[in-house]
């Protein structure tokens, strides 16, 4: 665990695949165990809106023809930019992955909350190893994935596909893990999952 982090605080690192249901299990641990919700994506999201850390970088580095007329970068554009071009998009997330980094070390040192869980579905690019204590596996079979995205998102069979190879495999998931939760259900066995995994690592709910 990074030496900067407090050490009464618990941190977790949530991960999983496209559509295994990790905002199910950080709404139960938000509501039932009063843990600050860290999500690698959103926060990413707000650095490369004006004023944020990586947004000048960003623009430097893809040129103002990402930015829309009122002066913000526009994250489609800049989405089709670095579909286009690995090397840019390895470029561009040479820029977001530490800024991302900073800025949840940043609010996992100054929130008064002693247990925070940082969400992504990246954990090497969110380096979980410097910053969490432990890290949850929400675990939803393939198909249940597949049948959720097209039901929710709308998404269509090849882009299931081509989001499922990018991301780390099952095997991979597990080795890293010190703890999976079960989602391939409804959200009461998912619930009740995250209940014993919470109880063996003795963090307790709400009072």
């Amino acid at each position: 665990m990074c030496a900067s982090i407090p050490n009464h605080k618990t941190v977790i690192g949530l991960t999983g695949g496209v559509g295994s249901g990790k905002s199910t299990v950080t709404r139960v641990l938000r509501k039932e165990y009063g843990a600050l919700i860290l999500e690698a994506d959103a926060i990413c999201k707000k650095l490369i809106e004006p004023g944020g850390s990586a947004c000048e970088a960003v623009v430097n580095l893809l040129g103002p023809d990402v930015l829309t007329e009122s002066g913000a970068i526009d994250k489609q554009r800049m989405a089709q930019m670095i579909f286009r071009d690995p090397g840019l998009r390895c470029a561009v997330n040479r820029i977001l992955h530490p800024a991302t980094f900073e800025a949840v070390s940043k609010r996992i040192r100054n929130t008064r909350k002693k247990l925070i869980v940082y969400e992504s579905a990246l954990p090497y690019e969110a380096r979980f190893s410097d910053l969490c204590t432990r890290v949850l596996y929400v675990y939803a079979s393939p198909a249940v994935r597949r049948e959720r995205l097209k039901a929710d998102r709308g998404y269509s069979e090849e882009k299931i596909s081509a989001i499922m190879r990018s991301q780390l495999s099952e095997e991979e998931f597990y080795r890293m893990a010190d703890g999976i939760v079960n989602n391939d259900a409804d959200e009461e066995t998912c619930r009740a999952s995250l209940r014993e995994l919470m109880k063996a690592w003795q963090i307790g709910p709400l009072s």
